[in-house]
């Protein structure tokens, strides 16, 4: 009897320790118990929420709620494309564009040939968040006096812009059709210009429920049509959503915005960026005093039915933009899609001659699996807005740990929101211990809700942390302010 029940105690003894190793206990800490607090709520029952925090001091996991649970994440994605681009192409790395023309220059001054625009993939030409208001053409006109200071007077040709370096996709795959025509769903473009927007204007009635009237659309988008079924709304908001698609030209806007306005603005994503750069700049050449004798054309109207076959062309000037650094600041702490569309078809050029968002995508994957073993990773855009993204909160945290030791690691976290201070976590935990510690990268769709960066909390700890979560059944400003709640904590860590 008593040899039986050594045995069994043995068999226990051992299946214990066997679990120990295969399933190590989750941490016991205040934050660990507020993250698993949160699939108490009923709200919250039939949620997915991965949830994940590490202390980069000691190594130690201070928090792992599904940690390695893979779901869409929403801008967060925006971290992956811009610690990536980082590594790859270098903090100083710049976009260009190039003036270039065919024929020669006789000594008239008059260019015998076209003038081609070469875009580079700078999303940042005539970019709201790089100019000031009414200036944002002040560049095409900077363009015009260096080609007159090259001695052209006149154009005895076309300009023909050139888009093709991202090819013509339009959309990254996975974005709906409820999102390409807003000013949030503009995709990227070889040559970009005004953040690819252009801007309804309308006139509203005097009651709620009266019709409103499109005045005009800024810039000129030559062939567009417009199906207006906007009314007026007894409301101060924008609730205006266009329709349309890359290159269409019949396009529908519905919803409603505030009454008696006389000119109220609607953004829009732009069909043809290639198209009204030609003509921008078609027009700035004309004030600035240069004649161009033939009508505008793009690369992708030159290509589409017949073989074009660029002629051998002389570079006339290169413009630069705002360093790699400057302009990723401005994609995490506003969260622009365009801007980091741009950035992952650019990983895409640098690293195979071509933009695609695909391919991007690729590549950005198979960094972080040759550097972390990442699996959880699974990525189709550059800024989190197609739902064919997932990716788990452990891999966030797992990403933000190894840049840590890298060089880029004060660019990554200087380019993120910080709460209660700046971008879009300024309105956070204000008047708490988060506010001024907690830097993130927030995300934000429908039934989506998550925040991923960094923590300096008052104790001298410095966390990575991730926090996503999908499905609820509450609005997104509660789940906002549950994950405040962990961030207070985090932050007293």
């Amino acid at each position: 009897m008593t040899k039986y029940l050594f045995i069994v105690l043995a068999l226990v003894f051992n299946t214990t320790i066997s679990r120990s190793q295969t399933q190590p206990e989750k941490p016991n800490t205040v934050i660990q118990n507020a993250g698993e607090s949160l699939l108490t709520f009923s709200k919250l029952r039939h949620a997915a929420f991965s949830f994940y925090v590490k202390d980069l001091n000691s190594g130690a996991i201070v928090a792992d709620v599904n940690g390695d649970m893979s779901i869409p994440s929403a801008s967060t994605m925006k971290l992956v494309t811009t610690a990536t681009a980082l590594q790859l192409l270098g903090s100083g790395y710049r976009f260009k564009t190039s003036l270039m023309h065919s024929g020669e220059i006789d000594s008239s001054g008059t260019l015998n040939g076209d003038l081609y625009i070469i875009g580079g993939g700078d999303p940042t030409l005539g970019s709201r968040y790089f100019t000031k208001y009414g200036e944002e053409r002040d560049f095409l006109y900077e363009w015009a006096d260096t080609l007159k200071a090259r001695g052209i007077k006149r154009i005895n040709g076309r300009v023909i812009a050139d888009g093709s370096l991202y090819g013509y996709q339009g959309m990254p795959s996975g974005w709906v059709w409820g999102d390409m025509g807003n000013y949030y769903g503009a995709g990227p473009a070889g040559l970009t210009i005004f953040d690819n927007l252009c801007t309804f204007h309308f006139e509203t009635g005097e009651q709620e429920g009266d019709s409103t009237i499109l005045t005009c659309i800024t810039p000129h988008v030559p062939g567009i049509h417009v199906k207006n079924y906007v009314t007026s709304a007894n409301s101060s908001k924008d609730n205006a959503y266009v329709y349309g698609a890359p290159w269409s030209y019949d396009w529908f806007v519905q919803g409603s915005i505030p009454k008696q306005k006389d000119d109220f603005e609607v953004k829009a994503s732009m069909p043809d960026p290639e198209l009204v750069a030609a003509l921008e700049l078609d027009y700035a050449l004309e004030q600035s005093g240069i004649d161009v004798a033939y009508s505008v054309t793009t690369m992708r109207e030159l290509t589409k039915d017949d073989p074009f076959e660029k002629p051998e062309l002389t570079e006339l000037y290169e413009h630069h933009s705002p360093y790699l650094s400057t302009i990723i600041n401005v994609t995490n702490r506003r969260s622009i899609n365009l801007f980091a569309e741009h950035i992952l078809c650019q990983i895409s050029v640098e690293r195979s001659g071509y933009g695609s968002t695909y391919n991007g995508a690729m590549i950005c994957m198979g960094y972080w699996r040759d550097k972390i073993g990442a699996t959880a990773l699974n990525m189709t855009d550059g800024s989190g807005l197609s739902r064919s993204n997932s990716v788990s909160s452990k891999f966030l945290v797992d990403m933000l740990s190894y840049m840590k030791r890298t060089k880029n690691y004060d660019r990554l976290e200087t380019s993120m929101a910080l709460a209660g201070k700046r971008g879009t976590m300024s309105g956070m935990c204000r008047g708490t211990s988060a506010s001024g510690r907690v830097y993130g990268k927030s995300g934000t769709m429908t039934r989506i809700k998550s925040y991923a960066g960094y923590v300096h909390s008052t104790s001298g700890k410095l966390l990575a942390y991730s926090m996503i979560i999908n499905n609820h059944n509450c609005s997104n400003s509660q789940i906002r302010k549950y994950f405040e709640k962990l961030m207070v904590k985090m932050a007293v860590y």
